[in-house]
């Protein structure tokens, strides 16, 4: 009797949550808009409480900085990728070896680089168009990204009040600890981008490439994104160079690309250390279990990790 009464309670408390999660999966436009609006709800409150700005127009400045920006790396991103391409297919166009297995490796890779090529530029033609004949759902996504700015600004659980007290009670706690952790990581990951970002533009212009920023940028980005690194750009350049006939500029590029990775790797293990007060030493065996046990994807799984650690620790039988 008991277990069907405290079945139902749960039933009661969660059984909206699990409905409104649902719901999300079916209009992911206004599910990101929602979501987009809660974390920048922060913006919002800072134009409106510091600069005195109305609150409906620092909603709108708020979410054209967020597209702008967002337009102007996508954009910056592409750019650098299409000026690339040619120069690699010319690299790769220009090595010769004689053993024939180096020899078919090479044309395969030019091959593909060549397709990928096409496949970049097809598939941004492609979301360009795709973006003029979704314009309706693109303009029904600004105005709730819109309203989701105004209203987050003045309670940033405002899309919970259609849920029972209960399971509204019960949600924000959830959406309070997600958006803590959230926030935590994006805050590290920008940290550590502009690491990457500056430590490369130095290395990059000290070597003498042209376009140190752009090259750099596009690295920084790609070390932010799950499952690829610097590695993914550094290691075939200094691979190039090395068999191309340049061994010192290859040496170099592999010397930056250890040192990136190991000031990248410090940072991140102290950053974590100070926002869940671990020491540097209990993050980075967290992280590198977390990598060992679950592969690539331990990666994404670290922070979660280190939150339940730092949960951990406060607890009264390890707080002694």
């Amino acid at each position: 009797m008991k277990s069907g009464i405290k079945f139902q309670n749960g039933l009661k408390t969660y059984g909206p949550v699990a409905a409104g999660a649902a719901l999300c999966f079916l209009l992911p436009q206004l599910s990101l808009a929602i979501l987009a609006g809660y974390i920048a709800a922060p913006a919002v409150s800072f134009m409106k409480e510091r600069l005195r700005i109305p609150l409906p127009v620092a909603a709108i400045v708020a979410e054209l900085l967020i597209l702008v920006s967002a337009a102007f790396a996508l954009l910056f991103a592409l750019q650098q990728i299409i000026i690339a391409l040619p120069a690699i297919r010319a690299a790769l166009s220009s090595m010769h070896f004689e053993h024939p297995v180096a020899s078919e490796w090479l044309i395969y890779a030019e091959t593909a680089l060549t397709a990928a090529g096409d496949r970049l530029i097809d598939s941004s033609a492609g979301m360009v168009q795709t973006a003029f004949s979704r314009v309706f759902s693109f303009i029904l996504f600004l105005l709730a990204f819109y309203f989701s700015l105004y209203e987050s600004a003045r309670d940033r659980y405002w899309f919970l009040a259609a849920l029972p007290a209960e399971a509204r009670k019960k949600a924000k706690g959830m959406f309070r600890e997600g958006g803590s952790l959230f926030g935590t990581f994006l805050f590290v990951e920008i940290r550590l981008i502009l690491l990457t970002f500056g430590i490369l533009s130095i290395g990059l212009a000290a070597l003498g490439f042209g376009s140190p920023v752009g090259r750099a940028f596009l690295i920084a980005l790609a070390d932010s994104l799950p499952f690829l690194g610097v590695g993914i750009f550094l290691i075939p350049m200094a691979a190039y160079y090395l068999l191309s006939g340049s061994p010192l500029l290859g040496t170099a590029l592999i010397i930056l690309y250890v040192f990136v990775m190991l000031t990248r790797q410090i940072a991140e293990s102290r950053m974590w250390a100070a926002t869940f007060q671990l020491r540097p030493s209990q993050t980075f065996f967290i992280t590198a279990a977390s990598i060992l046990l679950f592969g690539l994807a331990g990666i994404i799984l670290s922070p979660i990790l280190l939150f339940v650690a730092a949960r951990i620790k406060k607890m009264p039988a390890f707080s002694g």
